[in-house]
């Protein structure tokens, strides 16, 4: 039988290959084994995506879980993945299954699976379930399964997180991107009624996102781009294809880095909302927050990339903000998750509460913090052995300087991450698709590009030596 391996987050694969719907019974079948372990008669919630066979691989999923003596409830409809992790915390289930490949092309799917409080499951346990696949294919039955609706409590929950009435009457114009994910008009429809206008592009859900690769960066959003320049809006949001990562955009329709996006929602939780508790981040994730935390005498975190990570820390201290490069945000009180539509509901409340445009909101915090800028770009088609291969010789052997700038510290909790006086260079494997992504952070954006077509020159050299 085709390996099920996790990875970063759950496993994902292309549905032309390992994603088959046999593969998934099996990958349910692990799942249910597991848990068995632990309990005999779990309570499990399965959820679903807007990718092609989604419903089915979902309902094959429950159907194995049933079948082997645990509680499986099926999502009544396509729903984001936040409102799963909340449908477990909330109902106080056993485990969360989601059919997703997050913010990967439709040409995959994936099998996320949740554990209390709504966390994604650690590696610990991933790999016993990797261990309980079965050899062969669980025999076909077709028992009876529940069925819930978690959308509109979870709808409901968020409106709870924010000062609505002061988001509706605002008066602002902004455009939302679902890149037709899960999103749906979900944002549009928690806004209505009031002076602010909401508009959604990409608001339809579609099997293959219309073409569109479903992640929340500068490269993908041009529509949105455009739809803020031509309504003349005041800043505009988007979410990946399961609704728990966030885009930002400026009134120009110009993106703005996550890095900035981040230290924008410590600053409203930290100051506005008088909230306390640490900071968790992964590798890759900003300076500036820690400057911030600096000041202000909070505890910094750093961990591997994958929110799994961030949630395990969630779990064991007092954490106000965990964040991550690719648009992952949890905040406290919610999720130990990451969740876009509530962190785009929470941006947008910073700067009403501001009294700014995201620009000045911008130029505020690079002026207090910074400054820094952040990039990163990846190399394709780079098969994993030979992506450990470089890492390896990074290992044994790093670079003294880059560009003029000394490597002070060679760091390896994730990849490998060279330090600088005033930024840093992170080479570091996709455990998602077989990319070797590069990241930087300096003063300048300029910096930032050198440093970048820098590292990617190293990589090669270290590709050509073998």
């Amino acid at each position: 039988m085709e390996p099920i391996k996790f990875g970063t987050d759950g496993w994902r694969a292309k549905m032309s290959g390992p994603f088959t719907l046999d593969n998934v019974r099996r990958a349910a079948w692990g799942l249910g084994k597991t848990l068995s372990s632990r309990k005999k008669r779990s309570l499990v919630f399965v959820g679903f995506d807007t990718r092609r066979h989604s419903p089915e691989f979902a309902k094959a999923a429950a159907a194995t879980l049933a079948s082997m003596g645990h509680r499986a409830v099926l999502a009544k409809r396509l729903l984001p993945t936040p409102a799963l992790s909340l449908a477990l915390k909330e109902k106080k289930a056993d485990a969360g299954v989601m059919i997703t490949a997050s913010h990967n092309d439709g040409s995959y799917n994936g099998f996320k699976i949740k554990l209390p409080p709504g966390v994604s499951a650690p590696k610990s346990f991933t790999q016993k379930v990797e261990a309980n696949l079965p050899a062969g294919l669980p025999g076909p039955r077709k028992p009876a399964l529940a069925r819930a609706d978690w959308l509109a409590p979870y709808l409901s929950t968020l409106k709870t997180k924010v000062d609505l009435a002061a988001l509706k009457a605002a008066g602002l114009k902004v455009v939302v991107d679902s890149m037709h994910g899960v999103g749906e008009r979900h944002f549009e429809r928690l806004l209505s009624g009031g002076k602010t206008k909401v508009r959604t592009v990409g608001g339809r859900p579609d099997t293959d996102f219309k073409g569109r690769h479903p992640e929340p960066i500068a490269k993908n959003l041009a529509p949105l781009s455009k739809a803020i320049r031509s309504w003349k809006a005041d800043l505009g949001f988007a979410t990946d294809g399961d609704g728990d990562r966030v885009g930002m955009m400026d009134a120009q329709g110009r993106f703005v880095d996550v890095h900035k996006v981040h230290a924008l929602l410590l600053y409203h939780l930290r100051v506005h909302k008088g909230m306390r508790g640490a900071v968790v981040k992964t590798v890759s994730g900003t300076l500036m927050v820690e400057e911030m935390a600096r000041r202000w005498g909070i505890e910094v975190v750093e961990t591997p990339i994958g929110f799994k990570y961030i949630g395990a820390v969630m779990l064991e201290k007092d954490v106000l903000l965990g964040i991550e490069e690719s648009g992952g945000i949890a905040i406290k009180g919610h999720l130990p998750e990451r969740d876009g539509l509530l962190s785009a509901l929470l941006l947008m409340e910073a700067l009403v509460t501001m009294g700014k445009s995201l620009d000045q909101a911008v130029s505020f915090l690079q002026d207090s913090f910074g400054p820094f800028h952040s990039s990163r770009v990846d190399l394709p088609n780079i098969p994993s052995a030979r992506q450990a291969a470089i890492l390896g010789r990074l290992r044994k052997s790093p670079p003294s300087k880059v560009m003029g700038k000394k490597v002070l510290a060679v760091q390896t909790l994730d990849g490998v991450r060279l330090k600088f006086a005033d930024g840093w260079l992170l080479f570091r494997a996709s455990g998602t698709e077989p990319l070797l992504r590069l990241y930087a952070e300096a003063p300048s954006e300029r910096e930032v590009k050198d440093l970048l077509a820098a590292a990617a020159k190293e990589a090669r050299r270290y590709v050509e030596r073998g």
